[in-house]
């Protein structure tokens, strides 16, 4: 069986990537390769990894989740188990918030399912409604 991930037991590549592509943020690379590292060598995660990136525009969270995913992906940001949420995109209106509530819970099982290493990125989650944040709780814990 071909398997969309690559080998992350020796995270070399991933902390090389960090450390090279992230400036003043230590931190999060430590944080961030521990995670990773942690999770890709899990032989039966029972929940996905989320990790989650604060601070203003242009700091690097999604720079820092498109070297997350090149070095655990082999097709990268590209791959169909890399998902990207943009709140104001994906979930606009404010009144079909209950359907949306139950599409993502229903799309984030159904990926995971498949495939428990899916990466799911949520954009701006700042803005987006707190039901649907709640929506991802018993993924959470």
């Amino acid at each position: 069986m071909v398997t969309p991930t690559r080998n992350v037991t020796s995270a070399s590549s991933l902390e090389r990537d960090l450390y090279q592509n992230l400036y003043g943020q230590h931190i999060v690379s430590d944080v961030v390769l521990k995670a990773v590292s942690s999770f890709m060598t899990d032989s039966d995660p029972n929940k996905p990894l989320m990790l989650s990136f604060h601070g203003s525009a242009g700091v690097g969270k999604n720079h820092v989740a498109k070297i997350i995913a090149k070095n655990i992906y082999e097709k990268g940001d590209q791959s169909k188990h890399f998902i990207t949420f943009m709140s104001e995109h994906h979930f606009p209106l404010k009144d079909k918030v209950d359907m949306y509530s139950a599409q993502l819970k229903q799309q984030i099982h159904q990926h995971v399912s498949s495939f428990p290493r899916t990466m799911f990125v949520f954009d701006e989650m700042d803005k987006m409604n707190p039901q649907l944040v709640k929506a991802l709780k018993p993924f959470l814990t």
